[in-house]
């Protein structure tokens, strides 16, 4: 990992039980433990404790949303909503969005 991540950022789990999950960070402990939360399976109430180098960083939440977890007012349906919507936007939809399918298709005739 390159960057230490900020409060509000979305970040990628690589590593752990929970690896391939989003989440955003809503906290910094001293000991460079970073806590995170998805809204869903981890609420703001008990955030998940991550090792820095086992996240990913994609981009900074909105920037509302940011100011409402410093100021510990954000609700656990603005958290996954907010997931949900920066997930979408990073990852392309697939044929029906007119892109190229992954696979070759193979014909036998």
């Amino acid at each position: 990992m390159s960057k230490t991540p900020k409060i509000g950022d979305l970040v990628h789990s690589l590593a752990g039980r929970d690896s391939g999950e989003y989440y955003l960070v809503v906290g910094i402990t001293e000991k460079r433990t970073i806590l995170v939360a998805n809204g869903l399976n981890r609420p703001l109430k008990r955030p998940k404790k991550k090792n820095p180098r086992h996240l990913q960083i994609h981009r900074s939440g909105p920037a509302e949303l940011v100011e409402r977890i410093q100021q510990r007012k954000a609700r656990d349906e603005e958290i996954a909503r907010a997931i949900c919507s920066m997930v979408r936007e990073d990852q392309p939809g697939g044929e029906r969005e007119g892109n190229e399918p992954d696979v070759e298709e193979k014909r036998w005739y």
